[in-house]
């Protein structure tokens, strides 16, 4: 009898499920933005639709938030990114599938660690 091996988390931060209301735009080349799925202290994963101008090698990302019924906003801009993965979601294959782009954070700022450290505290459970 043989016995599957549990696969060993790699990830250092613990991920968390956010709003249906929180966005990313990854920059530059692009003016699409994505629902964010995940997000940690070390990066998060959003769904989007791909476009001509979707860039792979772009190195920055904006997250932001609207709930427009409770006036709430967030953004925090020119987040450094380098991509993990970048899969289509589900089985269909064509240029409009969704797709899954995880991504890791490069060297934040002071201001924009503080800053995603509170939108993580306000914005995302679980």
């Amino acid at each position: 009898m043989t016995r599957k091996k549990k696969p060993v988390e790699r990830r250092k931060h613990k991920r968390f499920q956010v709003r249906k209301d929180a966005f990313a735009m990854v920059t530059p080349l692009s003016n699409k933005s994505g629902e964010i799925i995940d997000i940690s202290e070390g990066g998060l994963a959003l769904r989007y639709i791909p476009g001509e101008e979707q860039s792979r090698a772009s190195s920055e990302i904006d997250i932001f938030l609207h709930i427009f019924l409770k006036d709430i906003s967030f953004c925090l801009l020119r987040v450094p990114i380098r991509t993990v993965s970048d899969l289509e979601m589900g089985d269909e294959s064509s240029s409009n599938a969704p797709r899954r782009r995880s991504v890791r954070f490069g060297a934040l700022s002071e201001s924009q660690a503080s800053e995603l450290d509170y939108f993580i505290q306000n914005h995302a459970f679980g």
